[in-house]
């Protein structure tokens, strides 16, 4: 605004000095030429400021489109009639048309003014609208941040044609109507949210189970296949009370995850063991009873094999239990046995001091006549503080406070 007023002043100036100022004859071709150049570059500068003011303004179409849209097209105007005069400058002081007694420069600056007056409109209304709408403003761009759009396009879109009602609301200073309609809008949003998440979650996990039906999986292994389906719904209900839960929902997505390759392991063993001819049963035993032994000779070189499946697994557990308790005792034995050290040479330390001390006292004694106030503690530590017979039990209260000997 303050361009378009050093602008102004310009013009008055200019028509001022023509009609009222008296040059030498030749003088007047300088000065038009000056007066044209000047309303040129002002021109210029106009244009520069709001070519840069208008960049990223598309966010505030959402607030009133129709406004937005006169901004825009009081741009394209005025920037048609400045590129019009650009590379001529001494156009802009022509008139616009036959019918209009307005010059080029003149219709420039009428476009600039509808300019200056609609974004100030707009921003006003952003202000109110970003504190009234404040939680739909937010919803909105979760929704935008998590991709709604792209596995729910049509409820998307009309979430968005509900989200535009509440600014033309704005946009007419019906506040309270706004308010009331944003409750419905959020609600709405949630419910879009949550489906959402189940689908960016929840539906690979189902494809993956619909895929295990079709290979028979739900016949050859029906527990494991229900173990599947049971946490997909553990899944769904946990998205519904807390979709934005990210760390329990990962963590219940990779339960499903091994559910389901278990149980796509789980049938195909049942598949290849209902393959089986009844005389390759007992190698079928066989292989499982020798990985049991492996395992067993690996844990304490026990073979087992004269037990049954059952007992050797049940054992073969005990042992791993008590291999790891151990191996935590021995941990903490460790650890327990690294501060009774330290605790050992801290003592020492003591020790040793005190007897250091009771040394000096000692040494001291025999000079007592000649330093009267004075005691072995304070010519040992030199404090000046404490008396002859203060007894060797406070000596370690002071050196944990930091006072040494050597000090």
């Amino acid at each position: 605004m303050k361009q378009m007023g050093k602008a102004a002043c310009i013009i008055c100036l200019a028509a001022l000095l023509s009609a009222c100022q008296s040059t030498p004859e030749g003088g007047e071709g300088v000065s038009s030429q000056i007066h044209t150049e000047n309303l040129f570059q002002g021109a210029l500068k106009a244009h520069q400021i709001w070519l840069k003011k208008l960049e990223g303004t598309e966010q505030l179409k959402v607030y009133s489109p129709d406004k937005y849209a006169l901004m825009m097209s009081s741009w394209e105007k005025a920037d048609s009639i400045f590129q019009e005069f650009k590379d001529s400058p001494e156009v802009a002081s022509k008139s616009y048309s036959l019918f209009s007694s307005s010059t080029y420069l003149d219709r420039f600056y009428e476009e600039v003014i509808v300019l200056e007056q609609t974004l100030k409109e707009l921003e006003h209304l952003k202000r109110v609208a970003d504190d009234v709408l404040e939680p739909a403003i937010t919803q909105l761009n979760y929704l935008n941040s998590i991709d709604a759009r792209q596995y729910y396009r049509s409820e998307y879109v009309r979430l968005t044609r509900f989200y535009a009602k509440l600014f033309r609301l704005v946009e007419n200073s019906e506040l309270s109507d706004a308010k009331e309609e944003q409750e419905e809008f959020l609600e709405r949003a949630h419910s879009l949210e949550i489906r959402t998440i189940k689908k960016t979650y929840i539906s690979p996990q189902e494809d993956a189970l619909r895929k295990l039906r079709r290979e028979d999986v739900r016949y050859y292994a029906p527990v494991s296949y229900a173990r599947v389906e049971a946490d997909i719904l553990k899944g769904k209900e946990l998205i519904e009370r807390a979709p934005r839960a990210f760390d329990d929902i990962k963590r219940i997505v990779s339960e499903i995850q091994f559910e389901l390759a278990h149980a796509k392991h789980i049938a195909l063993e049942v598949k290849a063991l209902r393959d089986r001819s009844k005389d390759e049963y007992e190698n079928f035993i066989l292989d499982i009873e020798t990985k049991l032994l492996q395992i067993s000779m690996a844990l304490n070189g026990s073979d087992l094999r004269d037990q049954s499946l059952k007992k050797q697994a049940e054992q073969i557990k005990g042992e791993v239990t008590n291999a790891s308790r151990l191996y935590a005792a021995s941990q903490k034995a460790g650890g327990a046995q690294k501060d009774d050290e330290q605790l050992a040479a801290l003592t020492a330390l003591v020790t040793a001091q005190q007897k250091q001390i009771k040394q000096l006292k000692a040494r001291l004694m025999g000079n007592a006549d000649s330093l009267p106030t004075a005691n072995a503690e304070q010519l040992a530590a030199g404090t000046g503080s404490l008396e002859l017979n203060t007894s060797a039990e406070d000596v370690p209260e002071r050196l944990t406070s930091g006072r040494t000997v050597s000090q």
